[in-house]
């Protein structure tokens, strides 16, 4: 059944095989099949594995936050005194908060005294990364935040953070099925040279494509695993990509495809 086939893709050569008798647009629909379901994974996963940390980031992030308003064009933090922030976490660097002044931050001084951002009257600079930017707040944004503030909206605040590296995390799926199609692409090209298995480029598209449940399917259970690990290698990647095309070429050598008046593989002569 299609709704088991990423399963199927983990242990039967014989699902492959089969796979290469269908028309592409199944693999199409295979991996987006693929990645609904780890879209899905992610929705359900990512809030509830981050809803700790974030809360904690979002209660940490509090107690060094000063009161701050703007309105008007005007920026008023701690009553307009001069205020650092500079928590070991940023490892020596520092925010300065000086709303009752107009004077200007320059590059090489925010560089020299390592501030990241520096705030005046009515100009946000920041310096980051050898960037350096300057942005004057503009008179029609209204804005005030506070420690009271932060902690009052702190579920909301973790839910929308949650949302948005929900969204990060599907876009950088999709990227991730794209590239390591092309790759295991490449690497059926190689493996198919090397074996002398011809299959032409639709057939090595699709395997390909169904390739990825399995490399996907694990990266998912390393991902979800209670102990910490990042992810599989590359190297992985290309060993399980490696094995699998040879466990399929031999069975086509085995069964003699290419020699067979109808191949059932290859390309159709126009």
């Amino acid at each position: 059944m299609f709704f088991i086939s990423p399963i199927k893709t983990l242990y039967s050569i014989k699902f492959y095989l089969q796979t290469l008798k269908e028309p592409l647009w199944k693999a199409f629909c295979f991996i987006a099949y693929l990645f609904v379901l780890g879209a899905i994974l992610l929705a359900l996963y990512i809030p509830i594995k981050l809803q700790q940390p974030l809360t904690q980031g979002v209660e940490k992030v509090a107690d060094y936050v000063p009161n701050i308003k703007i309105s008007k064009g005007i920026i008023t933090a701690n009553d307009n005194k001069r205020t650092v922030i500079s928590p070991k976490e940023m490892q020596g660097y520092k925010v300065i908060l000086d709303t009752a002044s107009t004077e200007p931050a320059y590059p090489t001084q925010m560089q020299k005294e390592n501030i990241l951002m520096y705030v005046n009257k009515n100009t946000v600079y920041v310096f980051a990364n050898g960037q350096f930017q300057q942005n004057t707040v503009q008179k029609d944004f209204e804005m005030e935040i506070s420690k009271e503030i932060l902690l009052t909206n702190k579920q909301q605040i973790v839910k929308t953070v949650s949302y948005v590296l929900v969204l990060v995390f599907v876009f950088v799926l999709a990227f991730r099925i794209i590239m390591l199609t092309i790759f295991a692409l490449i690497v059926a090209f190689i493996v198919g040279a090397a074996t002398k298995v011809n299959l032409g480029f639709k057939k090595l598209l699709a395997l390909s494509l169904y390739l990825q449940g399995p490399v996907l399917i694990l990266d998912c259970v390393l991902f979800i695993l209670p102990f910490h690990i990042i992810g599989m290698s590359i190297f992985a990647f290309l060993l399980i990509y490696v094995i699998y095309l040879n466990l399929i070429y031999f069975y086509i050598r085995s069964m003699d495809i290419n020699n067979k008046t109808e191949v059932p593989f290859k390309e159709d002569a126009e």
